[in-house]
């Protein structure tokens, strides 16, 4: 029977021998701890250990367990979790030894979209437009210069006078200085719009930019997440060795591997379309990804609601145009009602008389009676636009108010999460681990534990990935006066109108 015995445990012990020696390898990524980043010092792991009860085996198969035991000894080390002092996300790739690689930081990429976004092309064209308008609109109207000849044919002669004319309009009522009064004014609604657009960009790029940095860092963390439960099925499949686990266990540990696997495929996918979106945004399409410099967590106070609403209302430049915009419409008002008063036509003719062989000349002048058109329907026009103007700025305030309450209610519950992600859940995630990770090194606890700890580790990292992105998102969006749309066409400072639809601007 004692013989039986042995060669029952020979077999046991080569069996196991084949096993692969070492639940921690998947924690190989985690040594290459990255600057700023503290890792623990390099510890001489103990072997693997099962709770096991002592009823559990005959003492035979204990003395099988034992052996089997030390030669699942590991070869490398337990990276603990980050310190406290420190930040509760994980190592970003672009963290390395040396500071030499390649990277992009925002300020980069501001100023590359700064240089390159072609809204910005077009809006400082609708500048240029409004003010080529303001120029044209305050021009005197040309004199005419003509030939004229009166009497031609008596007794056969080329005319009784000969010569030429000069007409010029002479323009009153102001109308010249507030025709260029009223472009003007649309020049500047112009230059808010451009003002506007820069802003609309710059939010969009570092919209863009954190959606991209947060990708970047939610691959490293499900690469992690693949390392864990690649373990967790090697360790399965060690424990079914022992008896310690069944066939169903070790199936579900590699269901959760495929799992995982798929989700870092997806994360991969995620950052390589935040990239094309980011390039997109700046003007480079062609721009080959690399790695983004910069943090996720918040470095600025956080905004109270107050001081948010005042500074939208007192800078938004949707509402300084709107502002501008009732300004441009009480000078159109202005300007036509002085429109019915009548310019002077002055004509003058001079000549040769060759019937009295003298020089003559001769002055005409005229002014057009406003009698059946005094511009009284294009006035009330005028005055329909100044009063929906000022209700605009109305609507306005009140629209903005409404998106600033949506953004700030996200704002608040983002910044709250954080705080809970920072001062509590990640604290104690981290301490549950490194509690596991010593009673295990005691032997006190299951690897299957520590495990399973780290896991919860790195799924709380990356939900505090995602809060930290909502977060910036909202604050972007806040600070920027709730400017978005960086590839949209900018909007023209006026919209078409029978006032504006004349040869010349007025």
């Amino acid at each position: 029977m004692k013989r039986a015995i042995q060669i029952a445990v020979s077999i046991a012990m080569v069996m196991v021998s084949g096993c692969a020696t070492g639940p921690e390898r998947h924690l190989s990524k985690l040594k290459s701890a990255k600057p700023g980043v503290s890792r623990a010092s390099e510890l001489e792991e103990p072997p693997y250990v099962l709770a096991l009860d002592d009823d559990t085996f005959s003492e035979p198969a204990k003395n099988v367990s034992q052996s089997m035991t030390r030669q699942v000894a590991h070869d490398q080390q337990l990276a603990t979790p980050i310190e406290p002092s420190e930040s509760l996300l994980l190592p970003a790739p672009d963290e390395v030894d040396n500071e030499q690689s390649m990277g992009l930081t925002l300020e980069t990429l501001e100023e590359m979209a700064l240089s390159n976004n072609p809204t910005l092309v077009q809006a400082m064209a609708q500048v240029d437009a409004a003010s080529g308008s303001a120029y044209q609109a305050g021009l005197y109207p040309n004199p005419v210069v003509g030939y004229a000849s009166d009497q031609i044919g008596i007794a056969g002669t080329a005319g009784e006078l000969q010569g030429g004319y000069v007409s010029q309009e002479f323009v009153t009522g102001g109308k010249l200085q507030l025709s260029r009064a009223k472009w003007s004014q649309a020049a500047r609604i112009a230059e808010t719009n451009r003002s506007a657009q820069y802003d609309r960009v710059l939010n969009d790029v570092r919209m863009h930019f954190y959606k991209t940095l947060a990708a970047q860092q939610l691959v490293e963390v499900q690469k992690q997440l693949v390392a864990n439960a690649k373990d967790n099925v090697q360790t399965h499949k060690e424990m079914l060795n022992l008896g310690q686990t069944n066939t169903p266990g070790l199936l579900q540990s590699e269901i959760n591997l495929r799992q995982n696997q798929l989700n870092l495929q997806t994360a991969e996918n995620d950052l390589e379309q935040a990239w094309r979106n980011l390039v997109a945004m700046v003007g480079t399409p062609e721009l080959s990804r690399t790695t983004l410099h910069g943090t996720l967590e918040p470095t600025e106070e956080k905004l109270d609601w107050e001081s948010a609403f005042h500074h939208l209302l007192q800078n938004s430049p949707e509402l300084v145009a709107a502002w501008e915009k009732v300004c441009h419409d009480e000078i159109t008002v202005e300007r036509e009602r002085v429109q019915p008063i009548p310019n002077i036509l002055v004509n003058v003719d001079f000549g040769h008389n060759f019937e009295t062989d003298n020089s003559v000349a001769g002055v005409t002048a005229g002014v057009p009676l406003p009698i059946f058109d005094d511009n009284s329907g294009t006035i009330d026009q005028a005055m329909a636009d100044l009063n929906r103007s000022r209700a605009d700025v109305k609507r306005l305030e009140l629209t903005l108010s409404v998106k600033l309450a949506d953004q700030y209610r996200n704002y608040q519950t983002n910044w709250q999460h954080i705080q809970a992600y920072q001062s509590e859940m990640l604290p104690k995630a981290k301490q549950v681990y490194e509690l596991l990770h010593k009673s295990y090194i005691m032997r006190r606890a299951t690897w299957p534990q520590v495990l399973m700890a780290q896991k919860n580790y790195l799924d709380l990292q990356a939900q505090y990935i995602d809060a930290l992105l909502a977060y910036r998102e909202t604050d972007i969006s806040i600070r920027g006066m709730l400017l978005t749309g960086g590839l949209t066409e900018p909007p023209a400072p006026l919209s078409g109108g029978h006032i504006n639809s004349v040869p010349k601007p007025r």
